[in-house]
Order: structure tokens, then C-alpha cells, then sequence
């Protein structure tokens, strides 16, 4: 069986790029939107210096096992990272900006390979068909948590173009 898989998922969120991009390039900003205590409440997160931009990393500990994300490149276009699992199980994921008319196409993608001997490729088949629950409901989150973050600004924009001239 193979070893390698790879999951990709979209999404439409109506909100600009710097709105949704900071949710994923700062570590700080990750609870607000990441599904993984909901899938594993065991999980708690360390994040290391630095926490945002490229470079930062964060560091997990779990019933399920061990890890680390870094965040390897930002461009206007995307993010990249490199995730192991349990120093045996490694991951490189992107996440992509597509404008829109009404907002950005959000698309993920994870790679990986388990090279764990003799159980490897049922390990692949059991991590894809986690990430691929696991990507949806993280993408569905990350919509909810940059849509409401534009509202303030939208009310903002409409308090400002409808307030009375003072004179």
C-alpha cells in the first residue's frame, strides 16, 4: 500500500486576504478557529518563538502522540508549513489565496508520508481520512472567525458614511 497521500480542500470566505491570512500565520491567533481540541480534547499546544510569520512554530502533545508545525514561507499568494508527527510522520501543507468578487477561495493542502515499516500505508489511509474531516471543519471555522471579524469594520465603514456632518 502507498505511504503517501494527500488531501485538499476549498473554501469561499467573504473577507480580504489580511483578514484571514494573520488567523493562520500567528500561532496566538489558532484557538480561535482550529478544530483540533474538538477532535482531541487530550491536545494542548506550545507555542515556540517565534509565533508568527516564517519561522514560527508551534509544538503539540496528545493521547494520539507528538508534533510540530513551522511556518517555512509567506508570499502574497500563500503560506507554506512542514508538520511531523511523532519525528516518524512528516507533512508539508500550503494554504492558498484566490481573490474572488466576494472574497477569497481559501484552498489547503497537506502532503505526507508515513514511514512507519510494515503498517505505513494503513496509517496514510487512516491520517487522510482524518485530515480530510479534520481540513473541512478547520476551513468552515476559519470562514465563520474572518467573516465576524469584518463586521466591526463594515459597521465602522457604515457609522462613518452615515454620521452627520458636525458643524
Amino acid at each position: 500500500m502507498p505511504q503517501q497521500y494527500q488531501v485538499q480542500k476549498s473554501i469561499t470566505i467573504h473577507a480580504t486576504q489580511t483578514n484571514i491570512a494573520p488567523l493562520i500565520s500567528d500561532f496566538t491567533k489558532w484557538s480561535s478557529w482550529s478544530p483540533w481540541q474538538k477532535v482531541d480534547p487530550s491536545i494542548v499546544f506550545t507555542l515556540g518563538e517565534p509565533n508568527s510569520g516564517v519561522g514560527a512554530h508551534q509544538f503539540w502533545q496528545s493521547s494520539w502522540g507528538f508534533g510540530e508545525m513551522t511556518i517555512t514561507n509567506i508570499s502574497h499568494t500563500k503560506i507554506d508549513f512542514n508538520i511531523l508527527f511523532n519525528e516518524e510522520h512528516i507533512v508539508t501543507g500550503q494554504v492558498s489565496f484566490s481573490p474572488q468578487d466576494n472574497g477569497n477561495l481559501v484552498t489547503c493542502t497537506l502532503s505526507g508520508e508515513v514511514t512507519t515499516p510494515i503498517f505505513g500505508g494503513y496509517l496514510a489511509l487512516f491520517s487522510q481520512y482524518i485530515l480530510e474531516n479534520t481540513l473541512r471543519l478547520g476551513l468552515n471555522n476559519l470562514k465563520t472567525t474572518a467573516q465576524l471579524q469584518t463586521i466591526p469594520e463594515l459597521e465602522n465603514a457604515n457609522d462613518d458614511s452615515n454620521s452627520p456632518s458636525k458643524n
